[in-house]
This record gives C-alpha cells, structure tokens and sequence, in this order.
C-alpha cells in the first residue's frame, strides 16, 4: 500500500497525469497571486467572504470592523497633504489621524457613534455586498444599504472674527441642528462642517467642545471647493482638519467612486428629523442602489443618473412672534410646499459614475420646473422624489432669527400673520412633535431666545458687518435695510 502511494503518479493514466499538473499549478498560481497581486488578493478576498456567508447557518455575514480613531479630544488641528493619484492619500499630521475622537458610550441613538451594527447588507440572491467590491478591509465606511452618505454644513465661512454673530450662531447649532444629528436612528454617515481656516480661537473652541465625542462629525477648515467629493482635488482643498475621523472621510470619499453617492445639505441653525437619514439611504439604495448593484458597480454599463430628496412639509420656527408680541417663546408655522424644494435638508443622489456637473444648474426653488418628479420621468431616473416622511409629516425645522446671512422670514409675513390656525396650534406643537421629530426639549429653545434677545444689538452689527464678504456671498441690499431697520428698532426698545 505504501509503495502504491509513493509511485501513484507514474503508475497513474495520462488523464490523471494532467490533472495533477494542472492542479499543481493552479496551487501555485493561486499563492503567488494572493501575495504578489492586490487587486487578485481582494478578488480572493472577496471569495472567502461569500464562503463565509454559504457557510454559515445563520446566513448573515462577518464584516470586519475597522477602528474609530483613538486618542482624547485635541482642540489642534492637522494639516494634509494629498496625493494626485486615487491610491492612499499621505499625510503630514501634527499628531495622529483622528483629532477630537474620544467617543461616549450609552445614550441609546442619542448618541453619535462611529461604530456600526455589524451587520452587512446581502442582496436578495444572498451576495455580500459591504467590504467586497473595490472596498478595502478594515475601511471605516459601513452603510447597510451600501450607500455613502454625507451631511455637509456650512458655518462662519469669510467670517472668522464676528464673535457676537458667532457665539449666537454657535448657540443655535448646539440647540438646533446637534440633537437630530446625533439623535439619528442611524449613525452611518459623516457630517462635514465647513469653517474659516483662520476661525477665532474661542468660536472654534465652542465648536470643537460639542462635536469632539463624535469622530463621524468632522470641522474642516475649507472656504473653497466644497463640490465634487469624489475627486482627488477637493481633499486638496482642505487648508486645516480641526476635529474628526481623518481616515474615516477618506474611507468614505474612496468609498464614493464606486457606490451611490448621498449629499444632504443642512444649516447650522436648522434641524431634521430623527429617521431622516436612513429614510433617504433607503430611498436612495431601492433605486440607483439597485441599479449599481445590477451592473457590478461598472460606470460603463450605467446611465448617468441623479435623484434628488426634498421634503414636503417643515416647520419653521422664528424670533418674533406675531400674534403675541411680549410671548418668549417665539413662534411655530408649519409649511407645505409640494411645487418646490427647500434648500433645508435637500440630499443629492449621485450614481456611480456620475458627477455633479451631469447635473442640470438650477436653483431649489426652480427645481420643480427644470426637473420632473420621479413618477413622471423617464425609467424613474433623474428626478425629485420626496423624502418618506413615515408618520412624522414635518421632518425639517428652520429656524428664523436675526443671525441668518438673507433674512428670509425672519420678519413674519403675511401668510404667518393671518393664519388663525397656527395661532391656535403653538402648544399643541410644541408638545406633541418638537422633542418627538427633532430631538429638541422645548425649554432649549426658549431659553436660546433668551440668549439671543439680551445680546440682539451686538448680533445685529456683526450681522450688518458680515454681509458681503465675499462676492461668492449672497449679498443683497434688501437684507442690509432690513438689518438696519431691526437694529434701529431693537435699540429704540432696549
């Protein structure tokens, strides 16, 4: 039996002679392929991950975790420096990759945490998608509906030195726009705020004091360039990262070049609703998601394709209250708008392959006549779609306060005027959907107010001094009279 074995091969027939061969070489081709080729090893790579998933009885899947970034909070900042080709990015860090990352644990989806799941997405066949296709292992991006989804914010921009602005704005951002942000049902998604490079010290110590638990929360010191997140050039635009994940916003623009793209726009001074950003992610993944998922992520074998999520409904909440002049509160006024899009929570669904130049160039408020809603158009492609609201019905709030750059509706007009009905429904809102839609306790608000009025003069120059800093600015000589008017008219009351 043993001399059987030993001379197996020469005893074999020209058939199994060839088989073996051939299998030897398939050996050695598959290790030299594992070590030598990276592109073949994630291809192998990603083998072992379907195999893990056929394997196993539960039939969900493994993903691996990659870190959140370590170290305390750091109020310094880094500098980057970014390669021209698409392979990793190198730095040139003052410490380490991930500033202000200290994260809290507890607090339910009160709290914004790098962390996901665990759990990966599987299409309907059973393929695994999440940490496969042109994804590397240990990448910080995770989406379960394997979409990239970015927030951006744009704050103090060419205006780094306005302090009564600033703090009051800072103010608003910790009343309003953190506790939907962090009180959302799903944390797989970066905020990006964009700031002066040269932002005051003190301002951008407040800021940094409410982001730095969240690595997924990242302050960028950015003036220009703030479009095209997918390519090389707009990391080059970065003059300083102040706080966040630094790996974790590359992990995610890699990321972008070969998945469905999201792009919500949000105020500093407004608030969305708690399901807001897996209810578009979802929207988002059960149409161009399936779509990419169909042809293999490859852009040659997709159309151009776009879809825009706006809302329907939103609350606004102002400064003055014009039914109750002495009231400290302010006031509520819900609005529909079904022929239009506000710029308040407005996502940009890009498909693979697609860039925001493939986009038509028209204003949100137009967007309605320049582009069909998604029932009417052509294969529902290109299109608006309205954000699923569920059962919450008001998913924005926008504040109106003397600090916004245009001044709209911070005077209360007609409509608000008159509207007996919202007149008879301020305690009905505020006790029913303000914590419950957007996170926010009521008394922060009012008491925000408060703030807000014993320091009105000084907000109000600042304001009349930031207007038209820049030409890029809106800059609009009707918001200058109004400031002025309001300015005069506070200074005659005080």
């Amino acid at each position: 039996m043993t001399v059987s074995k030993v001379y197996y091969y020469e005893r074999a027939s020209v058939f199994d002679r060839m088989l073996i061969l051939l299998l030897g070489l398939a050996c050695i081709f598959l290790v030299n392929m594992k070590n030598n080729c990276p592109p073949c090893a994630e291809q192998a790579k990603m083998v072992e991950v379907v195999q893990d998933h056929y394997s196993s009885s539960s039939g969900s899947v493994r993903s691996s975790s990659g870190g959140s970034g370590g170290g305390g909070p750091k109020s310094n900042f880094q500098k980057i420096k970014v390669s021209s080709g698409d392979d990793d990015e190198e730095e040139d860090e003052g410490e380490s990759s991930s500033v202000s990352t200290k994260k809290k644990s507890g607090g339910g989806n009160k709290k914004f945490s790098s962390s996901s799941s665990g759990k990966t997405s599987i299409t309907s066949s059973g393929e695994n998608l999440q940490g496969t296709k042109f994804i590397k292992e240990g990448s910080k991006w995770k989406n379960k509906y394997d979409v990239v989804h970015i927030m951006t914010t744009r704050y103090m921009q060419m205006q780094p030195d306005l302090m009564h602005l600033g703090k009051a704005r800072n103010d608003l951002m910790r009343v309003f726009a953190m506790p939907g942000i962090v009180g959302q049902t799903t944390q797989e998604f970066i905020w990006i705020i964009f700031t002066d490079p040269n932002l005051n010290q003190e301002l951008l110590d407040e800021v940094l004091e409410m982001i730095k638990p969240y690595p997924n929360i990242l302050l960028l010191g950015m003036n220009n360039g703030m479009n095209n997140f997918r390519t090389v050039g707009w990391m080059q635009n970065i003059k300083k990262v102040f706080s966040g994940d630094l790996q974790m916003l590359k992990d995610y623009q890699k990321a972008s070049k070969h998945r469905v793209l999201l792009e919500t726009r949000l105020d500093a001074d407004d608030s969305i609703f708690v399901e807001m950003m897996d209810s578009v992610q979802k929207q988002a993944a059960d149409s161009m998601g399936k779509r990419a998922i169909e042809s293999q992520y490859d852009p040659a074998k997709l159309e151009k394709e776009y879809r825009i999520f706006c809302t329907e409904h939103h609350l606004e909440w102002g400064y003055f209250n014009p039914w109750e002049k002495k009231s400290e509160k302010g006031h509520l006024f819900g609005v529909q708008h079904s022929e239009f899009c506000i710029s308040a929570g407005l996502t940009y669904g890009y498909q693979v392959g697609t860039n925001k130049e493939d986009l038509p160039t028209v204003s949100h408020h137009r967007m309605s006549v320049k582009i069909p809603t998604c029932k009417k158009a052509v294969n529902n492609r290109s299109c608006i779609e309205r954000t699923n609201a569920k059962d919450y019905k008001y998913i924005m709030m926008r504040s109106r306060t003397p600090t916004s750059a245009g001044m709209l509706g911070v005077i209360p007009g007609k409509a608000v005027i008159e509207s007996d009905t919202w007149k008879h429904k301020q305690e009905l809102t505020w006790d029913n959907i303000i914590e419950r839609n957007f996170a926010i306790k009521p008394q922060d608000i009012w008491d925000l107010r408060q703030r807000l009025k014993s320091s009105m003069v000084d907000i109000l120059k600042d304001a009349l001094a930031g207007q038209c800093t820049k030409a890029e600015f809106t800059c609009k000589d009707s918001t200058k009279k109004d400031l002025q008017k309001l300015l005069d008219a506070v200074k005659a009351n005080s």
